[in-house]
């Protein structure tokens, strides 16, 4: 006699199956946790949701380093305001904000040439998202180096450029602020 499509393979066990992963999946929806691949419960804003932590930012620009007193939005260009599912292969994730590098961090970059250039004034910052404009406190006096934003896209001297990475980072010597805005083609 055949097997039908629920028997196991003879001698070989199944597994929980399709009903013991969506009853679990159902669970932890249930229960506030998020599901599989960070499922969203219901339709969200996070994308205007200012962070503060500085985790995300070493990690993506380790060449400013050490980061404080950072306001910033980090978010999916193309599903920004949408619910989320899991993100597309060619997700492009934001990261725009403002932030705090060590005084002397700010100084050495400022005093470097990175493409033989010395940093230049910068045009006053055009749109700024709402939710990042009350951390902006000047939008004209920055600087900025062409050179520098590969160097810190690339993850600093020696690194190799990184082609999957667009960005702007501007300094400001009075204020002792970082501006950053650049997208990453998340696969």
């Amino acid at each position: 006699m055949g097997r039908t499509s629920g028997e196991p393979a003879r001698g070989g066990r199944r597994g929980p199956g399709r009903r013991a992963f969506l009853g679990l999946a159902g669970g932890l929806v249930a229960a506030g946790l998020p599901g599989p691949a960070g499922c969203a419960a219901e339709p969200t804003a996070d994308h205007l949701r200012v962070r503060t932590d500085t985790g995300p930012l070493r990690e993506r620009f380790a060449l400013l380093g050490e980061l404080s007193d950072a306001h910033w939005l980090g978010y999916d260009v193309d599903a920004a305001g949408r619910r989320e599912t899991v993100p597309g292969p060619d997700a492009r994730i934001r990261m725009v904000g403002v932030a705090r590098p060590a005084a002397d961090t700010l100084r050495a970059a400022l005093d470097s040439r990175p493409d033989g250039e010395r940093f230049r004034e910068a045009p006053p910052l055009g749109a700024v998202p709402a939710p990042l404009a009350p951390y902006l406190p000047e939008r004209t006096g920055w600087r900025q180096n062409t050179g520098y934003d590969l160097l810190v896209l690339g993850g600093g001297e020696g690194g190799a450029v990184n082609d999957r990475a667009d960005g702007r980072f501007l300094l400001h010597e009075g204020r002792g602020l970082v501006w950053f805005d650049a997208v990453f083609l998340h696969a």
